[in-house]
């Protein structure tokens, strides 16, 4: 039975690089190439292995691939960058995923068995990983909205209001060590 979510569920997740960056660049993100590469770890099982594809050859230096078992940026060279991807696909294609928005490479890996995701789909997983978990450094989540702050401060304070001291429970008078007097009358010299 195939995984609910196609990007948790794929062993294989291959991406077409073009493709996406000018899904991202279109969703008003204009970024590198390398900001891709760098993102993808977040949408994917742990376990998935990722393949960028890029048409034509590697340019000086701009995407510098990764050091990984689990990732790998490949370009086309002399082909074009969707028969380097139907080739993959064709050797393996149960459990691939697929990321593009080219409908001839999407028609053509889902015959040979393939899923397929659109590049929007990927691109706004981006944006929900992005918001959903903020790392050091990065924006913050979404501050909730001015009536779920309101509606939670007053759960809280029926809270506080609801709680009476019980068995176990102590209530603090002071420092202990401070201010304790004797038991007896007090001493006059």
């Amino acid at each position: 039975m195939p995984h609910p979510d196609p990007f948790l569920g794929a062993d294989r997740f291959i991406v077409d690089g073009r493709n996406v960056l000018g899904a991202m660049r279109r969703a008003g993100g204009d970024l590198p190439a390398q900001a891709l590469i760098a993102r993808l770890w977040t949408v994917v099982g742990s376990r998935t292995r990722i393949i960028v594809v890029f048409d034509g050859v590697r340019d000086g230096g701009a995407i510098v691939p990764e050091r990984s078992s689990r990732l790998v940026v490949r370009w086309s060279r002399h082909e074009s960058a969707d028969d380097v991807i139907v080739r993959m696909v064709a050797e393996a294609p149960v459990g691939t995923l697929v990321a593009t928005d080219d409908i001839d490479l999407g028609s053509r890996a889902r015959a040979l068995g393939a899923t397929t995701v659109r590049s929007r789909q990927l691109v706004e997983r981006f944006a929900r990983q992005h918001t959903a978990a903020p790392s050091v450094g990065a924006a913050r989540a979404p501050r909730p909205s001015a009536a779920s702050a309101a509606e939670a401060a007053s759960d809280d304070d029926a809270a506080r209001r609801a709680w009476k001291p019980g068995r176990g429970a102590t209530r603090k008078t002071g420092n202990a060590k401070r201010g304790q007097r004797p038991s007896g009358p007090p001493a006059h010299g």
